[in-house]
């Protein structure tokens, strides 16, 4: 048997070394002295279930400022901007991350392999081979589809290559299918359950195959674009198991803790305010028709406004115009009196301390000044401010991006975290379960695939219900199920809930105030053209309700599969950054400029993480190759295969 003292990195081709697992203790001064029959391959899988959470320093650069604003999460520029972040993908993509988690479980996968060959195996060993193997296709598709081409295997002395992705997501599906019909639900898994090292499903092998046929689902679909009967028929036969996460209990989700390590909150760093995006915001106001649903303490105190008869505040000369959200230049100087029952729980209402939504480490809103547009000045010379606006216990957010003069005019009230409404506490003090496949994706996927025509148990329509019904019940939202269900009131972006009504969000005359001298006005709201998706002429067709619907379901934990979702199809409704100054595509910016900014173009998103400088420097043969299957320049605008944009 080969001594496994290392593995190869794989992705930068550099030998590491064995660390930090429990059971390798004794092993951290020479790991040569590794005793086989001591190891216990359930600790490597563990181990690289549990690193992948992403501990606070990972987290915070990948989850948090790469993936949640690709995804539009939050408001955060990032990659919405098409920021390359070098140093966070040297980290994401070296041996204590992401390449880290996949030789752990490469070494889980080859020693049970080698073990079960020579008759060592332990009672549990081939169980934890196919649990590994499934653990590795979900970690392969991270990396490949944030960075394109990748490897798929390594083994302890030889360097593995290169492969694009078409091999890379033909590789995925094969590994899950075999892995779970491998999956022996007798064995005896009593030791994986008592020693926690199972964080998914303490060793219940019978999830795990939910698990991975959810996985081949998601996967079948990721192919949607590019190769549509590869995906109908690798899709129909996954469904056709009808064994598949459907329930909350079957969720594959792990425990945060309280520590720094992986099982830390992924978006617990307390400077990280996470505040609503405009893209969420859009979505979620007005769409189901539900009652703003107002706190005892607060009502009598708060102003509820509808927010489709009206807009606000037009404040042109401080807010940015330079982009097609529908909304901009408005200050919504109230809250809205009707949106998604999911925003406030997942969001807390600015100046508003309910001891349960609203984050601490956030200031409460009170009220924010503005400087004067001619003077550039917070107050005249008799000291008196130019213009206060009322912050608290109203719902706002803006567009990131360039800036430019009016940046400065309104810092005041864009800068300052607390005017926004804000991620909520539960999901920043490492009590959450961090969710990688909950049911309302599964039923999102059939839905969508039902909706090609494909063979998949279940209506469109009992998915498309059966996912949203999924996310309220996480939420403890399921009172008001029935009326969202039913609602065919239109967000701001012209789309409605209900499967059946797919009539489009007609333009239409709404008052606003000019806050500069207060009159009264009236205009006419027209919804943006989303010219990506079917030449921009639909916001409410089937597929649209879809993807909105499992875009909010997917809200904070799936972010990567959101940019996915998107990437692939270009739905949800992504608006342009703020454009008061044209970006730089040679720097890595979107190719936004103030002549363009009221298009939707795939020039205009980021569509991958760029292979870090530090592999083009130390490991130049395999960045050549990579960049070679990639098929482009090592860019964040180069898409990848699978978005069938090439």
């Amino acid at each position: 048997m080969k001594t496994f003292n290392k593995i190869l990195m794989g992705l930068a081709s550099t030998v590491v070394l064995l660390s930090g697992c429990s059971d390798f203790e004794d092993l951290n001064n020479d790991p040569t002295k590794v005793d086989k029959e001591k190891v216990r391959t359930h600790y490597l899988l563990n181990k690289s279930i549990v690193d992948a959470q992403q501990n606070p320093h990972i987290a915070e650069r990948i989850f948090v400022y790469s993936w949640k604003t690709a995804a539009r999460f939050e408001r955060r520029a990032g990659m919405a901007v098409g920021t390359n972040y070098d140093s966070y993908n040297s980290d994401y993509l070296g041996v204590d991350f992401g390449v880290g988690w996949f030789n752990d479980v490469n070494l889980a996968i080859n020693l049970s392999r080698e073990r079960l060959e020579s008759g060592e195996a332990f009672s549990f060993e081939h169980n934890v081979l196919q649990m590994s193997r499934i653990w590795r296709a979900y970690l392969i598709s991270e990396l490949t589809d944030c960075f394109g081409p990748v490897t798929i295997e390594n083994k302890y002395d030889e360097v593995i290559e290169y492969k694009d992705q078409k091999t890379i997501y033909e590789f995925i599906l094969s590994e899950l299918k075999d892995a779970q019909s491998q999956l022996d639900p007798d064995a005896d898994m009593s030791e994986i359950k008592s020693a926690g090292t199972d964080p998914f499903y303490a060793g219940d092998v019978s999830k795990w195959v939910k698990y991975a046929n959810s996985l081949r689902l998601r996967y079948a679909m990721r192919l949607s674009e590019v190769e549509p009967e590869m995906a109908r028929k690798e899709f129909e036969d996954a469904a056709s198991t009808g064994n598949f996460i459907k329930t909350l209990s079957e969720t594959a989700e792990v425990q945060e803790v309280d520590s720094w390590s992986g099982l830390a909150g992924v978006m617990s760093r307390g400077w990280n305010a996470q505040p609503i995006s405009v893209t969420l915001n859009n979505m979620m106001i007005g769409l189901g028709g539900i009652d703003f649903q107002v706190p005892t303490e607060l009502e009598g105190k708060v102003n509820l406004k509808d927010a489709r008869s009206y807009l606000g505040l037009e404040l042109t000369k401080h807010l940015t115009t330079n982009t097609n959200d529908p909304a901009a230049g408005f200050f919504f100087d109230a809250l809205p009196s009707k949106i998604d029952p999911r925003a406030t729980v997942l969001f807390h209402i600015p100046g508003y301390d309910d001891g349960n939504v609203f984050f601490p480490n956030i200031q409460l809103a009170d009220e924010a000044a503005l400087f004067d547009p001619e003077t550039k000045e917070e107050k005249d010379k008799n000291g008196n401010q130019y213009m206060v606006l009322k912050t608290k216990y109203t719902w706002n957010t803006w567009v990131t991006g360039k800036w430019d003069e009016k940046g400065t005019l309104s810092a005041r009230l864009i800068s300052e975290t607390e005017n926004y409404p804000s991620l909520s506490k539960q999901y920043r003090i490492h009590v959450m379960s961090r969710v990688w496949f909950a049911p309302w994706e599964t039923y999102f996927l059939l839905a969508e695939a039902a909706h090609y025509g494909w063979n998949v148990p279940g209506s469109l329509k009992e998915n498309y219900e059966a996912g949203i019904a999924a996310n309220f019940e996480y939420h403890g939202v399921t009172q008001f199920l029935d009326a969202y269900l039913n609602s065919q009131e239109y967000n701001r972006v012209g789309t409605s809930v209900a499967i059946g009504h797919t009539a489009e969000a007609q333009p239409y005359t709404v008052e606003y105030v000019d806050g500069y001298t207060g009159e009264k006005k009236t205009r006419t709201y027209n919804y943006p053209k989303n010219s990506i998706y079917r030449n921009g002429a639909y916001n409410n067709d089937v597929l649209t309700k879809i993807i909105t619907q499992k875009y909010l379901a997917q809200m904070p934990w799936l972010p990567l599969e959101a940019w996915s979702d998107h990437r692939r199809l270009g739905l949800p409704f992504f608006e342009n950054p703020a454009v008061e100054v044209s970006y730089n595509p040679s720097a890595h910016e979107v190719a936004l400029t103030t002549s363009n900014y009221m298009e939707c173009k795939w020039e205009f998103y980021a569509e991958r993480f760029m292979y870090p400088s530090s592999m083009e420097v130390n490991s130049k043969d395999n960045y050549n190759k990579a960049v070679e299957l990639l098929g482009g320049d090592n860019k964040v605008a180069t898409p990848l295969w699978w978005t069938n944009r090439k």
